[in-house]
């Protein structure tokens, strides 16, 4: 028995495999799937199970009718490729799911045929219905020599049970439990091993290449695109970077009219299309980003480094942290640490809680600042250029620290628009830590917005200001 998540490939794998990344802030819902336009069963697939989910979540939670607000709950969904070569694909799928009375997770694998007209599950890697039977008596096995597994909950075994299954790189099966499927306590994932010599004659034709596309996963290559092709998404060669900003010294924000424009959930496909408007506009910002996609994209978050940005940490997994242990807190800080230092050679110097949930444990644990804001774009929701553009303007005040998404093209097509605005009305563009001064961000405290400069009402009747 193994209480190991399963590793997943890298999605550079599959050149045309786009990462959709949707959420909710107010309901703490986070969403991150995949769409392959050479395999349209594969979007088709993902964006049903991603609108399901969202739908199912939001009808079980709905707001309080006498005060508006939502139930403390949360849904978070996210999408890792397990298996692939010149003819199958699978991708793993863990859905955590929390309300009043508890929560858990889910785990999903879809098996894809390259080419084929249909979703697959665990039951097509098996041949006959006598293969599949001695398969469930092995997991059986396996999976009651647990102190913690209650037999009586798999003595019948149903299929459902079993609908996430893999292959690690020896051969061996691996069997995913959702939390809580096999006697209260079983929080996991509980992945039960069946060893590949039992496996192995147990599988049909596409078993056989499933197991060998997880055994040993090759890229996909697209028709006319040589091998070489096959490499991860990057942003601008270093070569090709512009240089960094003027120099933001001699900056004092107790004087002027200061904000600090902030990014999270990145770096996305356009965010280099972002950092272009920042550059042009002059306007050094915060980027918060999170583990995978730092991952992704390491080249973007150098070049966000060498333009003079600040680089924040946004977690792994965009859990709600206020729902988590202090041993996951600390590794969804510190996996996303990693993934930064990698890429800039220092880990981030601030903290962004997902959902903007915090508390005294994950503030001490975070051991940055922990930062907020105090004016919300909403872009999230609305995906509407022209609303971003209106409530970043209207909203901020000296001081203020705005919240958008990089991983959303509406934003990023906001932004030209927003620092042309905001400069006509006598701003300054800075980091976070630029914009709280001298008096300087303290690890495991909170910050929405910086001090209110004294000259705020002046500011704002007009009567002075840049």
């Amino acid at each position: 028995m193994d209480r190991q998540n399963t590793d997943s490939l890298p999605i550079s794998l599959v050149p045309d495999l786009e990462v959709v990344a949707q959420s909710d802030e107010h309901r703490r819902i986070y969403t991150r799937h995949f769409e392959v336009p050479s395999v349209p069963e594969a979007t088709r697939v993902q964006r049903e199970l991603v609108k399901d989910e969202v739908e199912a979540f939001k009808g079980a939670n709905v707001p309080d009718v006498s005060t508006g607000t939502f139930p403390v709950a949360e849904l978070n969904l996210r999408s890792h490729l397990t298996a692939l070569s010149g003819q199958v694909m699978a991708i793993r799928v863990n859905t955590y799911e929390s309300s009043g009375t508890g929560g858990g997770t889910r785990y999903l694998t879809q098996w894809f045929a390259l080419g084929g007209p249909r979703v697959l599950g665990t039951r097509d890697l098996f041949d006959s219905d006598d293969d599949w039977a001695e398969f469930k008596e092995f997991v059986l096995q396996a999976a009651t020599s647990d102190t913690l597994v209650l037999t009586g909950s798999l003595r019948e075994l149903d299929d459902s049970l079993l609908d996430s299954v893999n292959f690690d790189a020896q051969g061996n099966a691996l069997v995913e439990f959702d939390d809580n499927s096999l006697g209260a306590g079983t929080i996991g994932p509980v992945t039960v091993t069946v060893a590949a010599e039992q496996v192995s004659a147990l599988l049909s034709d596409f078993g056989a290449l499933a197991r060998t596309a997880s055994m040993s996963p090759s890229p996909r290559i697209q028709p006319g695109q040589s091998q070489d092709a096959v490499a991860p998404e990057a942003g601008r060669s270093r070569s090709q970077e512009p240089g960094p900003p003027s120099s933001r010294r001699g900056i004092d924000c107790r004087t002027e009219k200061c904000v600090a424009l902030t990014f999270d959930d990145g770096p996305g496909p356009k965010t280099g299309a972002l950092l272009d408007s920042l550059r042009r506009g002059d306007a050094p910002s915060t980027f918060f980003v999170t583990g995978p996609n730092a991952m992704l994209r390491p080249d973007m978050l150098q070049r966000m480094a060498s333009e003079g940005h600040e680089i924040g940490n946004h977690t792994w997994n965009h859990r709600s942290l206020t729902s988590l242990s202090s041993a996951q807190i600390r590794s969804e800080i510190d996996r996303t640490n990693d993934m930064i230092s990698r890429a800039v050679n220092q880990p981030a110097t601030l903290m962004r809680p997902p959902f903007g949930a915090h508390n005294s444990i994950s503030d001490r644990l975070a051991s940055t600042p922990v930062i907020l804001w105090d004016v919300d774009t909403l872009d999230w929701k609305h995906r509407n250029t022209e609303k971003v553009v209106d409530a970043a303007i209207k909203q901020t005040r000296p001081g203020s620290i705005v919240l958008m998404h990089d991983i959303h093209p509406s934003t990023v097509a906001a932004v030209p628009r927003i620092l042309s605005g905001l400069k006509d009305k006598g701003y300054t563009f800075v980091t976070v830590t630029e914009l709280m001064g001298p008096a300087g961000l303290e690890a495991g405290e909170s910050y929405a917005h910086a001090p209110r400069p004294a000259k705020l009402d002046n500011w704002e009747t007009g009567k002075a200001g840049r």
